[in-house]
């Protein structure tokens, strides 16, 4: 799950696969991972003005994390499914009718 840029309140995932390499890890307890893209044409973009205090490089981040069930509740919580939505998301993961039943009978009351 990727926090979306400068706190705008959105998620995001990467594909399935996606390959994450290991950039630096930071004594504050968290890693960086570097994602590598190829992208056709030209870039539409801002020129980001390079400060004496970024040392000619600038690096600006987005958080990375584990996607678990209290992330999917809070996103969920903001962001609710229709029952289309719903549907639409189990025939796309060919989940069965008995996968649907064991998933009911596995809810609390």
């Amino acid at each position: 799950m990727i926090e979306g840029p400068n706190g705008d309140e959105n998620y995001y995932v990467l594909p399935l696969g996606t390959t994450l390499y290991h950039d630096k890890s930071f004594p504050e307890g968290h890693d960086r991972y570097v994602v590598y893209l190829n992208h056709k044409g030209a870039i539409a973009h801002e020129d980001v003005p390079m400060k004496p205090e970024y040392g000619g490089s600038f690096i600006d981040p987005l958080w990375l994390a584990n996607v678990d069930a209290d992330n999917l509740k809070d996103i969920f919580k903001r962001f609710p499914l229709s029952k289309k939505d719903i549907a639409a998301a189990i025939k796309a993961n060919e989940i069965t009718k008995d996968d649907l039943a064991d998933i009911i009978r596995s809810m609390p009351d």
